[in-house]
């Protein structure tokens, strides 16, 4: 496979790196325009969620809930119910939500962020992440290897055995069965039973890894020191790819089979082909970290430190 990948530094200058097991060719030469949005808040903002290109909700420290109706123009403070931090967020459709973060908090919205219901966890250790394949089946993940599993909405919440203590950074649901997991020192966990068994996949590198997103068999992983990593075969094995780029990646995901986007220090990467190919786009106005994405139907949502929101258009 040629992976290749494009810089784009907006200040005037232009050029490319070749990466992956060829150099050169399939460079993708196109601006990325990417518009500053008032957040209202200087709280951290660490996760975000976008059902359609209008309605969304982004978290973070302080208990911070915001959601929004006009494609993140305008947002309104939601309730709830505790000052911890939340470290991620995501809703399965326009009425149906999960938060987790500090302490093994796990909150629970069923009229789009209406009230917020505390879940038992199980767990103290600080969560990192969820993702729901759909209203009922969804996982977390957390410090010390956690990782929990739902098969009811969260009304119960079972802790999986990974065999690990490596902080768990990421986990995306590509089936009710199999799904994978990133975590530090360069962990990639794989299950094919639903998490009744999670097998350690070799990842080749030891960076902190901090996200993973899959289309179909198609996933990409990102981490620190600008890593990415890049799988056809539904995870089963990956490439570590040469991009050029050593910022911190936080976060990764598709929007379809073309389009993915990767956040981080400074720093947002934009692809068009499924991952073959990046366009990275650094100005200015973003400065400190960018943890968490959201995307749907092309366009994109990023937050981060200091409140910083930034969308999209392609």
């Amino acid at each position: 496979m040629k992976i290749t990948a494009t810089v784009l530094v907006i200040t005037g200058l232009l050029f490319c790196v070749g990466c992956g097991s060829d150099s050169g060719g399939g460079v993708i030469n196109q601006p990325t325009v990417w518009k500053s949005l008032n957040s209202n808040t200087s709280q951290t903002l660490l996760g975000v969620s976008f059902i359609n290109n209008a309605k969304g909700w982004m978290c973070g420290t302080g208990g911070t809930i915001f959601s929004t109706l006009d494609g993140g123009n305008t947002w309104s403070t939601q309730f709830s119910g505790t000052s911890k931090f939340i470290r991620d967020i995501y809703f399965f459709d326009e009425t149906t939500g999960t938060c987790v973060g500090e302490s093994g908090l796990i909150l629970r919205t069923t009229n789009s962020g209406g009230t917020w219901i505390p879940q038992s966890s199980g767990v103290t250790d600080h969560l990192t992440h969820v993702y729901f394949y759909n209203a009922l089946v969804g996982m977390a993940t957390g410090v010390n290897g956690t990782i929990l599993k739902t098969i009811d909405g969260g009304t119960n919440w079972i802790k999986q055995t990974t065999g690990v203590t490596n902080d768990i950074t990421c986990v995306f649901m590509i089936s009710e069965t199999v799904a994978v997991a990133t975590g530090y020192g360069g962990l990639i966990l794989r299950t094919i039973n639903g998490g009744a068994n999670w097998v350690s996949v070799a990842s080749g590198v030891t960076n902190n890894l901090r996200g993973v997103s899959f289309y179909g068999s198609n996933g990409v992983i990102v981490g620190l020191s600008g890593k990415i990593l890049y799988s056809s075969n539904g995870g089963q094995s990956w490439l570590s790819l040469t991009t050029g780029v050593s910022n911190d990646l936080f976060a990764v995901q598709h929007g379809d089979a073309s389009y993915v986007f990767i956040c981080g220090t400074a720093a947002l990467l934009i692809s068009t082909d499924g991952g073959n190919d990046w366009t990275y786009s650094s100005s200015p106005n973003i400065i400190g970290d960018l943890y968490a994405i959201s995307m749907k139907s092309g366009r994109g949502w990023t937050v981060g430190q200091n409140g910083m929101l930034f969308t999209y258009f392609p």
